[in-house]
């Protein structure tokens, strides 16, 4: 599969209870982004801690401080949190009626195919309900959209540049279909949206008009030629595809060839290749689910303040969890605004990770079960 080279790792545990069941899945992603060569302030894989950050002040900043580094936010300090709720329980001796499966999945950030989505749909995890620690602490995720990533190639003639009337040229031809792909987006796909009655939406997508999870497309990367004085006789780019919960991936692909189709029409020389890298369905999980609204409620508890619920126009791992896992399920993790998730100087305030940490103990032992009157006493 494009995308993937060399062995893949996930890591999968088992804490057992003393009956086996409820089952409670905690996923966490083991991957980062790439970091960029450029632009950091500090060392990307340091691990500095400071007592401020210049990007902003988290919310449950308390004295702290930031720890900096790509992938401090997304996800290693989702990683930490999980770790240190383990270690409570397992340092407290507390003995759990139902099972904990607890997985660090390999490749999110490019689609999760053989992390989560492999150890789901090949039956290693099953479980009655899920956690996604891949998120934030400003909502209690509920929805995303799906993703498609293409590959797409244009092919042509190679011929001296400065006889190109003889040649054919690919990454023109690519051009034609950009322009077509582009009208697509703007006109077709961002009036295709749907309604989420109780999710919202983050800020930013609001403060420009979209209040809906909304298809997308974005083009993102493009290569071809070897130099100004050779035509190009090949050219291919990345194009991905944002899909609302909904849309099938088979439509959609059938949609998006017959955009380049339409352009073909008009240009007997255009030669193109579509080839898909993954696939990752959308999905809404229900505010009004018993499983969702009892963990709102622990989350408050840990928290003293009431999330909202939200969706994003992107993808997570919990696309697996809740269209191939069939559980009901819900996103958290740290970071926010300041935290430059993705981008240079990533950094993540500490006291977020603490409260992640609590907060999925007591997930854990509200909903695996506990009799033990320690913690929770009459």
């Amino acid at each position: 599969m494009m995308g993937l080279e060399g062995p893949r790792s996930n890591v999968v545990a088992r804490y057992r209870g003393k009956r086996g069941r409820p089952t409670l899945h905690v996923s966490a992603h083991i991957d980062t982004a790439a970091i960029q060569e450029g632009g950091w302030t500090v060392d990307p894989l340091g691990g500095e801690v400071t007592r401020e950050s210049p990007y902003g002040v988290s919310p449950y900043d308390r004295g702290g401080g930031y720890i900096w580094g790509r992938g401090v936010s997304d996800d290693k300090g989702e990683c930490v949190a999980l770790v240190f709720a383990l270690e409570a329980l397992h340092e407290l001796g507390v003995e759990l009626e139902g099972d904990l499966i607890l997985t660090g999945n390999c490749d999110e950030e490019i689609g999760g195919v053989a992390g989560l989505g492999y150890l789901i749909r090949e039956g290693i995890v099953k479980a009655d309900y899920g956690v996604q620690l891949d998120g934030s602490l400003t909502g209690i995720g509920l929805a995303a959209q799906g993703r498609t990533r293409f590959m797409v190639c244009t092919f042509g003639r190679s011929y001296h540049g400065q006889l190109p009337i003889l040649g054919v040229n690919a990454i023109e031809k690519m051009s034609k279909i950009n322009v077509a792909l582009n009208d697509y987006w703007r006109n077709v796909l961002l009036r295709r949206q749907r309604a989420v009655p109780g999710i919202e939406l983050p800020s930013a997508l609001r403060e420009v008009g979209i209040e809906k999870l909304t298809a997308m497309l974005n083009i993102g990367t493009i290569r071809g030629g070897v130099q100004g004085a050779t035509v190009p006789d090949r050219c291919e780019e990345e194009v991905l595809r944002g899909m609302i919960p909904g849309e099938t991936f088979e439509d959609m692909r059938d949609e998006f060839i017959s955009v380049i189709e339409g352009v073909k029409a008009t240009d007997a020389d255009l030669e193109y290749e579509v080839e898909v890298i993954n696939v990752r369905e959308g999905y809404v999980m229900s505010p009004e689910h018993p499983y969702i609204q009892g963990a709102r409620g622990i989350i408050k508890e840990v928290l003293d303040r009431e999330l909202p619920f939200t969706g994003t126009l992107a993808s997570t791992d919990m696309n697996y969890q809740v269209n191939d896992g069939g559980m009901p399920c819900f996103n958290l993790g740290v970071g926010g605004p300041y935290s430059n998730g993705h981008k240079q100087d990533e950094n993540v305030a500490i006291d977020e990770i603490v409260e992640l940490s609590k907060i999925v103990a007591l997930l854990v032992m509200r909903k695996l079960g506990t009799k033990n009157r320690r913690f929770f006493p009459s």
